[in-house]
C-alpha cells in the first residue's frame, strides 16, 4: 500500500483556487498515514484496528475526505460556520461541498458526494471517519470570515456598507449571499457618475409625479433604514389594476441596487411568511419588493394571501418578527425585517389599522408614459452606480444625518398632521420628506441641483404628500369598523336576511328573516347570540370576512359613541321586552333608519 501526501504539499504553498484549476489527473486528494487511519491507493479511507494477532485494516468507507475551508458567516445576529469539503473515490474527484458546521458530525452531508460514496456498515464507523477527516485537516484549514446580509455595519472604526460585491466604504470584505439574493450587487466605486445620477433622476419624468415622486424616495429611503431612530413604520403599495406596470416601475426601484432585469426570484403569494421574513433579516438597508396581490377565486387562496399581507405588513411597520428556539427551547432571537418592504397589488389589505401602516401610490391605465420607461431601462446597469454615490456620501455624513435626524422628523411630521388624520400618515410624510432633503443635498454637492432646483422639487413633493395623505385619509374612514358593522346590518335589513321588531305591539318591523333584536322611538336593542350569528352567516354568503371579534366591534362603537354601555361600562344592558328581561347591546337609533345607516348621520 503506497501513502500519497500530494493535496497537503499542494495547500500548503497554493490556494484552494489553485487547486481547482488542477486537471484532474494531477489532483491527488490523498491523506497521509496518521496514528490509527489509513488511506489506499483507491481513495479508500480505514482504520488500523488492534486484534489479539496485532493490527489488521478496518475498512471506513470507499473515499477520502477533508474539510479545506472554514467561512464563519455574520448576519448580525448570530455566527455560522460553514466548512468547505472535498473528497475523492477512486479516480473520481468529488465536487467541493458546504456543510454547516452544525451538521458536519451527523455526516448526512455524504450523499452530497453521490451514490458513489459509500459508507461501511458499523455504528461506530460515522465516528471514526467524522473524527479522521477533522484531525487529518485542522492544519491546513483555510479560514475565511465574511457577512451575510446586505446594508450598513459598523466595526467600531468605521461604517461600511454591504452588497453581494463586497463593501462599499472598506476594502478586503467577503459577502456570501443566497443565490436568489446575489443579485443585489453594488459597484464599489461609482463609475459615470453624474450619467448615472441624470439616469436615476430620469424615473422622476416616466410618468405622473404623484407617482413617480413617492417612489423615488422611497427608493432613496430604503438604505437609511436602520440608520434613522425610529426606523421607518411603513411599507409602500402600488395599487392599481393589471398592465399598469407595477412590477416594472419596482423592478427599475430595485435596479439601483444590483441587477434585477426580471421579475425572477421576486418575493410573491406563493412564498411562506417565513421565508420572507428571512429574507427581509438578510437584505438590510435595501428595498424588497413582494409582487403581485391579485384577487383569487378561491376562497382559501384569498385569505392566505391576505394573512401574509396582513402579516408583513405589521412586521415591517412594528419591525418585529416571530421569536424563534433553539432545540434546548432556549431562545434563538428574532428576523425582525431591517430593510423596506413595497408591495404591488390589484387589492389593498382590509383592516383599516394595516392600511393606515401602507402608503398607497395608486396608478391609473395611462399614468406611465412607455417610451420613457423603455428608455430608462436601457440604462438600468447605470442606476447602481448613483445608489453607490449616495451611499458613499451618506457614509461621509453619517454623523450629521444621524443627530439631525430626531428633531427634523419631529418638526416635519408636525407639519404634515392635519386634523382627525391617522397619526401615522404625517410620519410616513416626514420620513419621505427627510429623504429628500437629504438627496437634494447629495444632487447639489454633485452640481446636479441648484438651491432653487432643491426648493422647487421639494415644494413639489410635499404638495404630492399631502395629497396622498388626505386620499388615504378617505380611505380609512370609509374602511371604518363600525362603519362596517352598521352597513352589514343595513344589508341584512333592507335584503330580508335580518329583522328588528317594534318594542310597541300594532307597529310594523324593520326587514325580514331572522330576529336580530328590537327598537323603539330613540334606540335599537340588539340580541347579541343572534346578531353575531347572523351578521357572520350573511359575510359567509356574500364571499367576505368580519376581521374582528365581538369584544372589539363593541369596544370600538363605544368608543365612537354608538353603543350606550350598562353598569360598569358592560358592552349590554337588561332590557324588558315582552315582559321578559334580556341582555341588549342598546344603540342610538340614529344609526339605522329602515335600511339606511351612517355614522356621520348623528
Amino acid at each position: 500500500m503506497k501513502t500519497k501526501i500530494g493535496l497537503d504539499d499542494f495547500l500548503e504553498n497554493n490556494s484552494i483556487e489553485d487547486f481547482y484549476k488542477l486537471p484532474e489527473e494531477e489532483v491527488d486528494s490523498q491523506i497521509s498515514d496518521s496514528g490509527m487511519y489509513y488511506i489506499t491507493d483507491d481513495n479508500a479511507t480505514g482504520r488500523w484496528k488492534q486484534t489479539k494477532d496485532g493490527r489488521v485494516h478496518a475498512p471506513l468507507a470507499n473515499f477520502s475526505a477533508r474539510i479545506i475551508e472554514e467561512v464563519q458567516e455574520d448576519d448580525g445576529a448570530e455566527v455560522k460556520h460553514v466548512y468547505k469539503i472535498i473528497g475523492a473515490s477512486g479516480n473520481r474527484r468529488f465536487p467541493a461541498i458546504d456543510v454547516p458546521a452544525a451538521q458536519f458530525e451527523k455526516m448526512n452531508w455524504i450523499h452530497s458526494f453521490g451514490s458513489g460514496a459509500i459508507l461501511e456498515p458499523g455504528p461506530s464507523n460515522k465516528d471514526y471517519l467524522r473524527y479522521q477527516i477533522q484531525t487529518m485537516s485542522k492544519d491546513k484549514i483555510v479560514k475565511t470570515v465574511c457577512f451575510a446580509h446586505t446594508g450598513w455595519r459598523n466595526d467600531g472604526a468605521d461604517w461600511f456598507y454591504l452588497s453581494a460585491s463586497g463593501a462599499i466604504g472598506k476594502e478586503c470584505i467577503n459577502v456570501r449571499l443566497s443565490r436568489e439574493n446575489a443579485r443585489y450587487e453594488l459597484p464599489l466605486y461609482p463609475e459615470n457618475e453624474q450619467e448615472a445620477i441624470k439616469a436615476s433622476l430620469s424615473f422622476l419624468n416616466i410618468g405622473k409625479k404623484e407617482i413617480t415622486i413617492p417612489l423615488f424616495a422611497i427608493t432613496y429611503l430604503s438604505p437609511l433604514t436602520t440608520l434613522l431612530n425610529p426606523q421607518p413604520n411603513f411599507v409602500s403599495y402600488i395599487y392599481g389594476q393589471t398592465g399598469t406596470f407595477k412590477t416594472t416601475l419596482s423592478l427599475l426601484q430595485l435596479s439601483h441596487f444590483g441587477k434585477f432585469n426580471s421579475i425572477a426570484n421576486l418575493n410573491n403569494f406563493d412564498d411562506t411568511a417565513n421565508s420572507v421574513e428571512r429574507k427581509g433579516f438578510v437584505l438590510k438597508d435595501v428595498l424588497t419588493v413582494l409582487d403581485d396581490f391579485h384577487p383569487s377565486s378561491q376562497k382559501k387562496d384569498a385569505q392566505s394571501k391576505e394573512s401574509l399581507a396582513q402579516r408583513l405588513i405589521r412586521s415591517y411597520s412594528n419591525r418585529t418578527a416571530r421569536g424563534r428556539l433553539n432545540s434546548d427551547a432556549s431562545d434563538k432571537g428574532r428576523y425582525e425585517p431591517r430593510g423596506f418592504l413595497q408591495i404591488t397589488g390589484e387589492e389593498l389589505p382590509t383592516l383599516p389599522s394595516t392600511q393606515a401602516r401602507t402608503f398607497i401610490v395608486e396608478i391609473e391605465p395611462g399614468d406611465i408614459d412607455r417610451d420613457k420607461l423603455t428608455a430608462i431601462q436601457n440604462q438600468a446597469d447605470l442606476l447602481p452606480h448613483a445608489m453607490c454615490s449616495y451611499i458613499l456620501w451618506t457614509k461621509e455624513h453619517m454623523a450629521d444625518i444621524q443627530a439631525e435626524f430626531p428633531a427634523r422628523f419631529r418638526e416635519l411630521r408636525t407639519m404634515a398632521t392635519r386634523e382627525g388624520q391617522h397619526k401615522k400618515l404625517p410620519e410616513q410624510t416626514a420620513f419621505l420628506l427627510f429623504t429628500l432633503n437629504l438627496v437634494c443635498q447629495w444632487l447639489m454637492n454633485k452640481n446636479i441641483f441648484t438651491q432653487a432646483q432643491s426648493e422647487s422639487f421639494l415644494e413639489e413633493a410635499q404638495t404630492i404628500f399631502d395629497s396622498i395623505s388626505e386620499k388615504q385619509s378617505k380611505r380609512l374612514a370609509e374602511e371604518d369598523p363600525t362603519r362596517r358593522f352598521l352597513e352589514i346590518i343595513d344589508a341584512m335589513l333592507m335584503n330580508g336576511s335580518a329583522r328588528l321588531d317594534a318594542m310597541k305591539t300594532g307597529q310594523f318591523s324593520i326587514g325580514g328573516g331572522n330576529l336580530i333584536g328590537h327598537y323603539d322611538e330613540d334606540f335599537v336593542y340588539l340580541h347579541p347570540t343572534s346578531l353575531w350569528h347572523e351578521l357572520l352567516s350573511y359575510c359567509r354568503r356574500e364571499g367576505s370576512h368580519y376581521p374582528f371579534r365581538k369584544n372589539t366591534t363593541y369596544k370600538l362603537l363605544k368608543t365612537a359613541k354608538i353603543l350606550i354601555p350598562g353598569n360598569h361600562d358592560e358592552n349590554t344592558v337588561l332590557v324588558r321586552i315582552n315582559n321578559q328581561i334580556h341582555r341588549c347591546v342598546k344603540i342610538h337609533r340614529a344609526y339605522i333608519k329602515n335600511g339606511v345607516t351612517s355614522v356621520t348621520d348623528s
